[in-house]
């Protein structure tokens, strides 16, 4: 596995160049970039050929793009407008070189029946998947672990890949949100090889599922969330691609960028060189 900073954890500090060359010069072979942060570099006059340009020059791969949000529950004219939004996002993901797309079911979904929540699921990764594939473009479906989501858990998130049964969808594991709703280790060797697309790492403190706030999302090895067992799990599934640092602590995101590089790596690869999870060069 790679190690990659998701560009939110230092979005407070520079723009989506200076985090390209950032990431290179603390050793992130692997950055995730935000869908705001690519958007805002677009409109102040740069291209997507400067932001590949600058990718390849720094040696950073972009691993993923976050996120689409909401991609459930929307009416006829609703999801008509989020597949023109996705069709521009994933011309922007091949143009710089992106083969992965993070995906979110919607928040406060108008039912609570599992079986409804599944179906309308897949029939909107079942669209966007048709998109997506015209671009070499995979979509990972983020389950997310807080009450309000529609997809909470990894079972519920697998059962939905499973469903739409395309090559170009699969699950983006996030270890905070993986406990925060009380999936298990064990759960992700339910998984089969390739269906895993992409893994953010947070820790978080102890707390029961459901009760989590977003904002106690700290770095590896910083709370009690059994980060080392997840990736244990993953690599014997096949996984071993990005592990991609995403921390929504203010306080994290608050400090200078070099900081907060050379803290996440040291604590990172710590976790991931204890899971026997660390791809050597």
């Amino acid at each position: 596995m790679q190690l990659c900073m998701n560009e939110l954890t230092i979005m407070q500090n520079g723009d989506l160049f200076s985090h390209i060359a950032s990431c290179a010069e603390h050793g992130y072979s692997h950055m995730e970039i935000r869908k705001a942060s690519l958007i805002r570099t677009l409109r102040a006059g740069h291209s997507l050929e400067e932001i590949d340009r600058a990718l390849k020059d720094h040696g950073v791969t972009p691993a993923c793009v976050n996120a689409i949000e909401s991609i459930s529950f929307n009416n006829r004219r609703g999801m008509r407008m989020l597949k023109e939004l996705s069709d521009y996002l994933f011309y922007c993901c091949r143009s710089i070189g992106c083969s992965c797309v993070e995906v979110i079911a919607s928040f406060r979904a108008p039912t609570d029946d599992p079986e409804e929540i599944k179906q309308e699921t897949v029939q909107s990764l079942l669209q966007l998947s048709d998109v997506a594939d015209h671009y070499g473009v995979n979509l990972a479906l983020e389950y997310m672990g807080l009450p309000d989501s529609s997809v909470k858990t990894f079972r519920q998130s697998l059962e939905i890949v499973d469903a739409v049964g395309r090559h170009n969808v699969g699950i983006l594991l996030d270890t905070w949100h993986h406990y925060a709703f009380g999936s298990q280790p064990e759960d992700i060797l339910l998984a089969r090889d390739g269906q895993v697309f992409m893994v953010h790492v947070s820790d978080c403190p102890a707390r029961e599922p459901g009760q989590a706030i977003r904002s106690e999302s700290y770095l590896p090895g910083d709370g009690v969330v059994p980060i080392a067992d997840m990736l244990r799990n993953l690599k014997q599934i096949g996984y071993d691609s990005a592990v991609s640092v995403e921390i929504f602590d203010p306080a994290i995101q608050a400090i200078p960028t070099d900081a907060c590089l050379t803290a996440a790596r040291e604590k990172t690869l710590a976790v991931m060189k204890t899971a026997g999870a660390l791809t050597e060069h």
